[in-house]
Parts: C-alpha cells; structure tokens; sequence
C-alpha cells in the first residue's frame, strides 16, 4: 500500500536522467531510488529477488513532469465539488450556502474516498452532495449513519476557527462508474520554488449559480512542521478563492501533494507566517494526511506514480463538460425530507440533474 511506503520509509534518493522517445525528443525523467532497493542492489541476487517481490509497489519510479494543460486535465477529472442539500424554495439558505472542493484518491469496490477540508464538512447530521466530473451528484447521508464522513481533525471552538488535529476529512459515497483516482505524490520530496497547482471551484462575488473549475499555477513558497492550528504546512503563491477550500495541491508530475485550505492573510487573520501569508495561499501536505489516517485507523489503498496517460487524454477530452456547472443551486437542491424519510442510506445513492429517484 502507497500510503505504507510513504510513512516507512520517507524520503528517496533522486538521479535525474534524460531518455528519447521513438521521435528523438528528450525528456527530463526523475528516477527513485528507495532505501529497500539500494539493500537488495547490495545483497546476493537470491535473496535481493525475495525482497523485491515481496514489495507491492515499484521500486523505482520515474517523475514526468507534466504540462500546466496536462495537470490541468487530471485536475479536471479528479476534482469534486462538496456541498449540504439544499431544500427546494429556500432561498435564504441559497445564500447563506458555502460548498467546498476535494478531490478522489482512493476507492474500494463501488466506495469512492474524498479528501477534503474539514471545516468544508463541519455541519453534521445533514446530507452532502458530492458533484464528479461526469456531472453527477452522489449523496451522503450523515444523518442515519456517521461512517461517511471521517474527521482527521476536531474543531477546537465553537466556531471552527481553530482545529485541532488536521483540518481534514474524508468523506466517502457509492456508485458503481468508474472514476479516476489522484495519484498521491510525496510530499516530503518538494523544495521552494517549484511549481504548484491548486484546483478548485471557487465561489463568484455576486454568488451566480453558474460554476467554473479552475487550476491556479504558481510555486512553493516554504514548509514548515504542521502547525498546531489546523496542521498547515505549506505555503504557496497560488491566488485562491473561497470556494477552493478543500481542493486538491498537484505538482508538476500531477501528483498529490497538499490539500489548499486557507487563502492569503486578511488584517489579522493568517497562516503559518503572518508577512509570507500576505502573498500565500495555504495548505496541508499529503504525507501527513497518511500518517494520521493511517494512526486513526483509516486504511486507503492509493494510486500510484506515474500519472496514467489515458486519465490526462480523458481530461483533455472532456474538459469543457466536466468543469461547467450551468446552475449549482438546481444541482444540490433535494427533497430532504422525504429523502432521510424513504430512502436507505445514501437514498438513491447519486442524481443526475433532471433525472428521477425510484422511490422519492
């Protein structure tokens, strides 16, 4: 399991090569080297073969840097939008309503796992609705039942604005589609000044309900251990918006390696550092998300690096669709009451906008 790898044994060694394609063009490949492979390089072949096929995953990886489209288009494929049922007619609720970002990055049979901010899913005992790329919204119910959504953190007031533990969660639906999986990177590898990109749905000033996805480029600007508050520990020149919280921190492999929680300082209120917040955004790494989902129990299975060509073919593909939501108050609004009344957990599971539910 890729979440195993990444707490055991941390860090890995990097050699930079360069190789040809069937065209002659040259590309820029990071090979590594775990601490497991330069002990089986040094041991007797016999035993070295034991050991290696005793690893589940690959010993040496290459990194692909992608382009800023190419991440964009895994961006779009692995990016959700979170948000509370909205009861049809409550317009007062429409504007009060403040739906969050996440991202897929792991699965189990027809169980899709979403990682997100916790402050996104504060609110209890309600139902979610998680919006995928194919622009379907699969319902979580966290009424009759508090399995679908599992905290890595706790609210330290009765605010919310301090968090004990990580400002995390995962938040888990059914469906039986298949669905891309982020591919989770090591965070711990990433240096300042490389490139980030942070991916999201940000919230319009006037509140339209039309939505667009969009991908912020920009570049670590420092690490720091995780911070009391929250566990924050990075800080990037990425401009975001509200909105965008909970939204997936890719690097330039398209890999996972942070969760964007927090915009840039606003007077008194930052994160992590109170001159850098003024021009950072903020976020967690993903390493200590498996660390502590790992000590509290929660056992993912992650996908692994590289990035599958066919994910970023499909993302370019279906770009246009998936990161347009023409009305979001229509998408999220359900009949609640008769939802929790006559459905099972999960009532009919997922909506299409302008399709019927059996039984509701």
């Amino acid at each position: 399991m890729f979440g195993v790898f990444l707490t055991q044994f941390g860090r890995t060694s990097r050699s930079r090569s360069t190789v040809s394609d069937s065209e002659g063009k040259s590309e820029r490949r990071v090979v590594k080297i775990t601490p497991i492979a330069r002990l089986a390089i040094a041991l007797p072949r016999a035993i070295a073969a034991i050991i290696m096929a005793s690893i589940t995953i690959p010993l040496f990886a290459a990194d692909i840097v992608l382009t800023e489209e190419q991440v964009d288009a895994v961006a779009s494929q692995t990016t959700v939008v979170i948000g509370q049922g909205l009861q049809k007619g409550d317009i007062e609720a429409q504007r009060e309503w403040n739906p969050g970002s996440g991202t897929i990055v792991a699965r189990n049979g027809d169980r899709y796992y979403v990682l997100t901010a916790l402050h996104v899913v504060r609110t209890r005992d309600t139902v979610y609705g998680v919006r995928t790329s194919d622009g379907e919204v699969h319902l979580v119910d966290d009424v009759n039942t508090d399995r679908n959504i599992y905290p890595l953190g706790r609210e330290a007031d009765e605010f919310g604005e301090t968090i004990s533990g990580l400002d995390l969660a995962v938040v888990e639906f059914e469906s039986d589609r298949n669905y891309p999986i982020a591919v989770m990177g090591d965070s711990a590898t990433m240096t300042p000044g490389e490139p980030i990109f942070v991916s999201g749905w940000p919230t319009p000033d006037d509140f339209d309900a039309r939505r667009v996805r969009v991908t912020e480029e920009g570049e670590l600007t420092a690490m720091f251990p995780p911070a009391d508050d929250g566990g924050y520990s990075l800080l990037y020149s990425n401009e975001t918006r509200r909105g965008m919280s909970g939204g997936p921190v890719f690097n330039a492999n398209g890999e996972l390696i942070g969760v964007h929680g927090r915009g840039r300082a606003i007077e008194q209120t930052y994160c992590l550092d109170p001159q850098l917040s003024e021009r950072n955004s903020c976020g967690i790494q993903t390493v200590h998300f498996i660390n502590r989902a790992m000590a509290q129990g929660l056992i993912l299975k992650f996908a692994e690096p590289p990035v599958d060509p066919e994910l970023i073919a499909t993302g370019l593909a279906a770009r246009d669709d998936a990161d347009t939501i023409e009305d979001i108050y229509t998408l999220f609004t359900f009949d609640l009451s008769s939802l929790l009344r006559d459905g099972p957990s999960g009532g009919c599971g997922s909506l299409l906008l302008g399709d019927d539910c059996d039984g509701l």
